[in-house]
């Protein structure tokens, strides 16, 4: 049986029987091949740690006013997210090596879509409040065209995000899913999705009239 995870297909990129292409096959017995998934995997993980600390921090530090060690923050944030997958490996572990890898490979899959969940509402804030004359000044706010190439990115990715929000919760039922089971999940999507098109208008109208009010106060001083 042959591993469909990402370790396997690690191994596949470092194998040129896999391969047709004469250029690719070259690069493939070289090892370059695998070591650029490795290297795109891992920075990959590290964009999405830094992100998470730094999203952390905001909020603690400006909305809450909460402040703690670097050190212990990264330890808070790195023991979190390692839980689930020392969860993956231990159920697995009895299993086989590619259980165990699939395993982990499913759990990867299925985190993009709390993902999905978390990203709007961190571009959108982003991107208002440093569209805005008010919050950055008028030599620091977006130009025109970052204006217009950042909604383009909050708008295609929160439609990625969500267009392929059924498939992924349909995944959690497993290999062999049921009509009912695609109903249900299905279902759950749909809401899902309804649910944070709902927040991410309340977000950005909320986020507008603050906006304004501080506008008029400053217009007041």
């Amino acid at each position: 049986m042959k591993d469909p995870s990402f370790f396997g297909l690690y191994e596949a990129l470092s194998n040129s029987d896999t391969l047709s292409n004469g250029i690719l096959i070259t690069v493939a017995k070289s090892g370059l091949l695998s070591t650029l998934f490795a290297v795109a995997l891992l920075a990959s993980g590290q964009n999405s740690t830094i992100t998470g600390t730094l999203t952390g921090q905001v909020i603690m530090e400006g909305f809450i006013h909460m402040r703690m060690p670097i050190w212990l923050r990264r330890l808070i944030t790195r023991l979190i997210s390692v839980i689930p997958v020392l969860i993956c490996v231990i159920i697995t572990s009895r299993q086989g090596t590619i259980r165990e890898h699939t395993a982990l490979n499913t759990l990867m899959i299925n985190s993009q879509v709390f993902l999905a969940f978390a990203l709007p509402f961190s571009m959108v804030p982003l991107l208002m409040m440093t569209n805005s004359e008010v919050e950055m000044g008028s030599r620091f706010k977006n130009s025109i065209v970052i204006r217009i190439l950042g909604w383009g990115s909050v708008i295609g990715l929160t439609y990625l995000n969500l267009i392929g929000l059924p498939g992924q919760i349909e995944g959690f039922f497993g290999e062999k899913v049921t009509s009912s089971q695609l109903v249900l999940a299905d279902s759950i999507a749909y809401v899902i999705i309804v649910a944070v098109l709902l927040l991410l208008a309340w977000t950005i109208i909320e986020l507008y009239k603050g906006n304004k009010k501080y506008n008029q106060l400053i217009n007041e001083r």
